[in-house]
């Protein structure tokens, strides 16, 4: 049995001096909606929501890969989290989620938040991936998409490596 602290999600151990030993609450509403109204956080949910429209559009028209490649837009090289950025993940891929659920009633959002943030991530220069996979569900096979930092699924409530098969990961 293993003992090790888990990768993500509200119980993972954040990175960061001596707060990284201790597991970090989750964020509450109160602290997302003031985080919505810093104009930094604004304009990145704005180019969040500009990219889930290219995606959504793309995604009609393109194969996987030409889709990938197309939303794989360089940004600065050896970019990296910052202290406040995990958190903030965790508003905009809560906004997607509320968007693509509550607004436009789409089932398993999965596909297209990771194909957003994969986008906004990757032209900050910020070297996340993305992974796509399949289960076995009572006889019926459902498919997930995630994206994946420094090896550990990001912005992950729970860890779908444990629960999917990894079918294909980009880049």
């Amino acid at each position: 049995m293993r003992s090790d602290p888990p990768k993500s999600g509200k119980n993972a151990v954040s990175s960061g001096g001596a707060r990284g030993l201790f597991a970090k609450p989750p964020m509450n509403r109160r602290r997302k909606i003031l985080l919505l109204f810093n104009p930094v956080n604004g304009a990145a949910v704005l180019r969040i929501l500009a990219a889930l429209l290219l995606a959504s559009r793309r995604l009609r028209r393109n194969s996987l890969p030409d889709l990938l490649r197309s939303l794989d837009r360089p940004g600065r090289k050896g970019a990296t989290l910052l202290d406040g950025d995990r958190e903030r993940g965790e508003l905009y891929r809560d906004v997607l989620n509320f968007v693509l659920t509550g607004c436009l009633k789409v089932k398993r959002p999965c596909l297209f938040r990771s194909l957003a943030l994969f986008s906004y991530y990757r032209r900050k220069g910020v070297p996340v991936r993305i992974a796509y996979g399949v289960r076995n569900s009572g006889g019926t096979f459902e498919g997930h998409s995630w994206l994946v930092l420094d090896r550990a699924p990001f912005l992950e409530t729970s860890d779908p490596d444990g629960a999917y098969s990894t079918l294909y990961v980009y880049p």
